[in-house]
C-alpha cells in the first residue's frame, strides 16, 4: 500500500494518486504537497471520507429515485420488503443504490426522452433482470439472523 496521499494547502482536498506530475491543485490552484506521518495517520482514522461535490450526480440520483418511486411504488416496495429497523428514506436510499449499480451494469434500462416532456410516462425504468433486482433488495435489507420476514411468517 501506497503511502504517498497527497494534500492541497489551500482547500485541504486530499489525492490518492499523483498529479501526473502537477504540484498544484485541480481544484483551487494551490500548492499540492505530500501528506506528513501524522496527517496520514489523522486522515485515515478521523478525516471525513470523499465527498463527491458534483451536482449532477446528486440530479442523477435524484431523477432514478423519482422514476422508481413515482405513483407510490417506492412506498409499496417498502412494504412489501418489511425491512427491520430501517426509515423509508434509508430504504429508498440504499434501493436507489442498487438501481444505479443495475443502472451501471446494464440489467435495468433508463428510459428517458431527448428532450423534456411534461408527460411522466415518458419517463421509465426497464428491469431486463427482476428476479436479480430483487434478490439485490432482499439481501441488502436481510436481517443478521438470516430470517426473510419480520413476524416470521411468509407471504
Amino acid at each position: 500500500m501506497s503511502s504517498s496521499r497527497l494534500i492541497c494547502d489551500a482547500c485541504g482536498l486530499r489525492f490518492d494518486e499523483p498529479l501526473a506530475g502537477s504540484a498544484v491543485c485541480p481544484e483551487c490552484g494551490g500548492r499540492v504537497r505530500e501528506m506528513a506521518r501524522l496527517e496520514r495517520l489523522l486522515d485515515r482514522w478521523v478525516a471525513p471520507p470523499p465527498q463527491v461535490a458534483s451536482a449532477m450526480y446528486r440530479r442523477h440520483r435524484q431523477l432514478v429515485e423519482l422514476l422508481w418511486t413515482a405513483d407510490g411504488r417506492g412506498r409499496q416496495l417498502y412494504e412489501l420488503a418489511q425491512p427491520r429497523r430501517v426509515s423509508y428514506d434509508r430504504f429508498v436510499d440504499r434501493v436507489t443504490d442498487i438501481i444505479c449499480h443495475g443502472l451501471a451494469e446494464g440489467w435495468i434500462v433508463a428510459h428517458l426522452p431527448s428532450a423534456p416532456v411534461p408527460d411522466d410516462r415518458a419517463y421509465s425504468l426497464e428491469f431486463l433482470d427482476p428476479d436479480r433486482f430483487a434478490a439485490a433488495v432482499l439481501e441488502a435489507f436481510q436481517p443478521p439472523d438470516g430470517s426473510h420476514s419480520p413476524n416470521g411468517t411468509s407471504s
